[in-house]
């Protein structure tokens, strides 16, 4: 697994995402537990790429991930712009999180994963940037008249 989207994601280094099994009973207690956490996920590219990873219904993970509170691998609540493609799994290379993964998806013939799109997002806004920032070629005209 490629941890390079962790370090780039808006939870990095926040606690309480998750409850330990002896601090809640109820879907509610972990409601009242982790759930002022959930907005953390709203501006986050990397949602389906953190299911993926947790894998949270086959876990049975209690806690947030991908923009949904889980109850034992169940969801429980979810931000309002979540969408079911997220909890697609998507095939996760050791280059995701990088343009040249994208590329990678793309060569395979797949859709791209979330980090992957975001990369590819990020580099060509770089691109974009430095061109602009290129001084113009001045075209001189040395024929004589």
């Amino acid at each position: 697994m490629n941890g390079g989207w962790t370090l780039r994601a808006p939870c990095r280094g926040q606690a309480g995402f998750t409850v330990r099994e002896n601090e809640w009973k109820t879907g509610a207690d972990i409601k009242r537990l982790c759930g002022a956490q959930l907005a953390t996920c709203g501006p986050c590219p990397f949602r389906a790429v953190c299911i993926a990873t947790v894998k949270p219904a086959q876990a049975l993970f209690d806690g947030i991930a991908g923009g949904r509170l889980w109850c034992n691998g169940v969801v429980i609540a979810a931000l309002d712009d979540v969408c079911d493609e997220e909890l697609a799994e998507p095939k996760l290379r050791a280059s995701c999180g990088t343009e040249a993964g994208a590329k990678d998806h793309v060569r395979h013939g797949e859709r791209p994963c979330p980090s992957c799109r975001q990369a590819a997002r990020e580099m060509t806004a770089r691109r974009k940037e430095a061109k602009a920032k290129e001084p113009k070629q001045l075209q001189l005209d040395f024929a004589t008249t």
